[in-house]
């Protein structure tokens, strides 16, 4: 698993609640736009938009605001989380999220059964099965 990194920033709070409507009709999280961010900065050795201190059209910062807010608001956004998107590509014997509870229960004690007669593999050989099965190593 990749190590993780933590950062703090403090931004101006009218800021962040802007970029949370926008994110959150996207369905991404806060910490998930950063990252992107940061991969892009390092995928293009720079800031990955103009850094131009030019105004367009003499605009101020609202009226520029107020445009990219309505040019977003002009994209439906179908799947509103990430957890929908992952519902959606998994199959129902296979996704907790659509099991009942006695579904899941039952499947537990079945795979708690089949781990005390023995039957099962180890995590890094499961990894190396599912690799192969996507062609990922041979």
């Amino acid at each position: 698993m990749t190590e993780k990194a933590a950062i703090n920033i403090r931004v101006k709070k009218e800021t962040k609640q802007n970029a949370e409507k926008v994110l959150g009709k996207l369905g991404i999280p806060m910490s998930v736009a950063i990252d992107m961010y940061l991969r892009q900065i390092a995928l293009t050795g720079g800031i990955p938009f103009d850094l131009s201190s030019k105004k367009i059209n003499n605009r101020d910062d609202h009226e520029t605001a107020m445009m990219v807010a309505e040019a977003t608001a002009q994209y439906e956004v179908t799947k509103t989380t990430w957890e929908d998107k992952f519902n959606e590509h998994t199959p129902a014997w296979m996704n907790m999220n659509k099991m009942t509870k006695e579904e899941l229960q039952e499947r537990f004690a079945k795979h708690a059964k089949e781990m005390d007669n023995g039957n099962y593999i180890s995590a890094k050989e499961a990894f190396k099965k599912l690799d192969k099965g996507f062609g990922l190593s041979k």
